[in-house]
């Protein structure tokens, strides 16, 4: 079982009352964004507990194929609950504890009045210290993986969109970067414009893929728009005008 990392001070808290959770019987829920370990705390807190998807587990209670009693069980995602009415009878029949997770901000008020208390996981971008630890541990899972020789952490291009999920993604790909070149890097371009090609306007379409990385590889070599817009062979209007374009990219 993967350990719920816990250095950044809001960590350790979120950790210490999970603790606390592993020998008081209540209904707990897990708040937070995709990737940010929800399910991991879940099971550090009902390490035996079975998981279940809010499909999964109604089709079974109607079914009546579960033959659980005064047990924990780990609801993921239980926003998609869909028959509160026949989960709470359920719950309450079999004197079950519920330790569920979501991403949403609020749940049905019948549902959300089970839980005597809400972990919020703050992302990533909160948690400076775990995600330094969570970067480390990627890049040697990565290396061993891949058979590669360690790289230099300036080097691992990081992506926190999706928390864990994407910065996991991000550091593989940036092994696998090391391995390819320029014509690897347009037959990759090649086969993506290839299956996405279509309409009249493709070549508008598709410019930003080359200007938006560009741009944003200048943003950090250079330290204003006037370096920007020599080194790029741009005068300064046309520079402007295609950082407004791909500002939402940028």
């Amino acid at each position: 079982m993967e350990d719920f990392i816990a250095v950044s001070p809001n960590s350790k808290e979120i950790l210490n009352s999970a603790k606390l959770l592993q020998s008081v019987n209540i209904h707990a829920l897990i708040f937070g964004e995709i990737g940010v370990g929800k399910k991991t705390l879940a099971k550090y807190i009902v390490p035996e507990a079975r998981l279940f998807s809010p499909q999964e587990l109604q089709k079974d209670i109607i079914d009546g194929v579960l033959s659980l009693n005064k047990e924990s069980i780990i609801i993921d995602k239980i926003e998609h609950i869909t028959n509160v009415d026949l989960l709470l009878s359920w719950i309450e029949e079999n004197e079950i504890r519920v330790i569920a997770t979501t991403e949403a901000l609020s749940l049905n008020n019948k549902l959300n009045d089970i839980f005597s208390i809400t972990l919020s996981i703050p992302p990533l971008s909160q948690r400076e210290d775990d995600l330094k630890l969570l970067t480390q541990k990627f890049s040697n899972e990565a290396s061993q993986v891949l058979r590669s020789e360690k790289i230099v952490p300036s080097k691992l291009m990081l992506n926190t969109s999706k928390n864990a999920h994407s910065l996991r993604k991000s550091i593989y790909f940036s092994y696998l970067f090391e391995t390819i070149g320029e014509d690897e890097i347009l037959m990759f371009l090649e086969n993506y414009m290839l299956t996405n090609l279509k309409g009249e306007n493709s070549y508008k379409d598709f410019v930003y893929l080359f200007e938006v990385p560009l741009l944003k590889a200048a943003k950090k070599k250079y330290k204003s728009q006037v370096q920007m817009a020599k080194h790029l062979g741009l005068n300064r209007i046309t520079l402007r005008k295609k950082l407004d374009i791909h500002k939402e990219l940028l």
